[in-house]
C-alpha cells in the first residue's frame, strides 16, 4: 500500500479494498483531510441530527452503479448538513481530459437553477469568477460571504457574486480537489434559503467532497471509455519529452540514462495506454491529462 493509499483510510475505512485509491482516479486529497483531529470530528458527527455516518457514506459511493447515482448520494449528505444546491466543475483542463470530458464549459454536474447555469455559461463567467480563479491555488475551503468582503475584487468579480446570490445560492461554500498532473476541481454548496439550518462543518463537507470526487471520477471514466492507467514517473517523463519532439537518444542525455532504458518505459507506457506507437501513447496520455504538453 503506497502512502496515498493509507491517507485514504482516514475516512474511517476498516479494509483497503473499501476505497478506491486517491491516485487511480487522479486525485490528491488536500492536506485538511490528513489530520486526524478532523477524522476523530467526522466521526463524532454522526447523530441523528444533521449526522453523517462517513462509512456508510463511503461504501455507498462504492457501491453506486453510475456517476449520477453517486451525485445523488453526495446531494443527499449535503442535505443533511444544510446544502440543497451542490455542483461539481472542472476548473483547468488537464481535469476535462482526466475524466474524458470534452466540453469547454467547466460545469460536470449541479442540481442549481437551470436559468442560472445558461446565464453563467453564456457570458463566460469563468473567467473572472473569484471562486474558479482561486481554486487552483487553495487547499482551503473558500467561503463566499468571506471574498465578497474583500476589496480587491473587480467590478465583474463583484457582479459574479451578486448574480449568484440573485439567482438564489446562498451561504456559498467551495471546495478545491487537486490531482498530480494539473487536474483541478471544485465542490460548491448552497443554500436556496437566506438561513442554514446548522453551523457549517468545513472539514466534514471537505472529507465528503473528497470521497465524492474518487467515485464520481471512476464511475464516469469508466462511463466515458477512460482509460485508468498509472504510468510512473519515468514513464510520464518519457512520454513528455517524446511529445516535444525529442528521440530516444535526446530523452536519455536530458534524464541521464541509456537509450535502451528509454525505450523501455515508453514500450511500457505504450502497452499500458494499449497504443499500437509513441505517438498514440502520447495523444492517450495528453488525453487522459497524464502529461502536459
Amino acid at each position: 500500500m503506497n502512502d496515498m493509499e493509507r491517507r485514504g483510510l482516514v475516512l474511517s475505512t476498516p479494509a483497503p479494498d473499501q476505497v478506491p485509491c486517491a491516485c487511480s482516479t487522479g486525485l490528491i486529497n488536500t492536506e485538511a483531510v490528513h489530520d486526524p483531529a478532523i477524522a476523530h470530528n467526522v466521526h463524532a458527527g454522526t447523530g441523528a441530527t444533521g449526522g453523517i455516518d462517513v462509512l456508510e457514506f463511503v461504501e455507498s459511493c462504492n457501491l453506486a452503479a453510475s456517476p449520477e447515482h453517486i451525485f445523488n448520494i453526495f446531494c443527499g449528505a449535503a442535505e443533511r448538513l444544510g446544502y440543497d444546491r451542490v455542483a461539481l466543475a472542472a476548473v483547468t483542463p488537464p481535469a476535462r481530459q482526466t475524466l474524458g470530458l470534452t466540453a469547454s464549459s467547466p460545469a460536470i454536474t449541479a442540481n442549481v437553477p437551470e436559468d442560472w447555469i445558461q446565464h453563467y455559461t453564456a457570458n463566460r463567467y469563468e473567467v473572472f469568477d473569484p471562486v474558479m480563479l482561486r481554486t487552483p491555488q487553495s487547499a482551503e475551503p473558500l467561503v463566499w460571504d468571506d471574498l465578497r468582503r474583500e476589496s480587491s475584487l473587480s467590478p465583474k468579480q463583484r457582479r459574479v457574486m451578486a448574480e449568484s446570490r440573485d439567482a438564489g445560492l446562498l451561504n456559498g461554500v467551495s471546495i478545491p480537489l487537486h490531482g498530480p498532473c494539473g487536474e483541478t476541481y471544485v465542490v460548491s454548496l448552497a443554500t436556496h434559503s437566506a438561513l442554514l439550518t446548522q453551523a457549517t462543518d468545513l472539514a466534514k463537507l471537505q472529507i465528503l467532497a473528497v470521497q465524492f470526487m474518487i467515485s464520481y471520477a471512476r464511475q464516469l471514466r469508466r462511463a466515458n471509455g477512460s482509460s485508468s492507467a498509472r504510468l510512473t514517473d519515468r514513464e510520464r517523463e518519457c512520454l513528455t519529452w517524446t511529445a516535444r519532439g525529442k528521440s530516444a537518444w535526446s530523452i536519455g542525455k536530458i534524464l541521464g540514462v541509456s537509450e535502451h532504458t528509454v525505450n523501455f518505459h515508453l514500450k511500457r507506457a505504450m502497452a499500458k495506454l494499449e497504443a499500437a506507437n509513441r505517438m498514440q501513447a502520447v495523444v492517450a496520455a495528453l488525453r487522459l491529462g497524464l502529461i502536459l504538453p
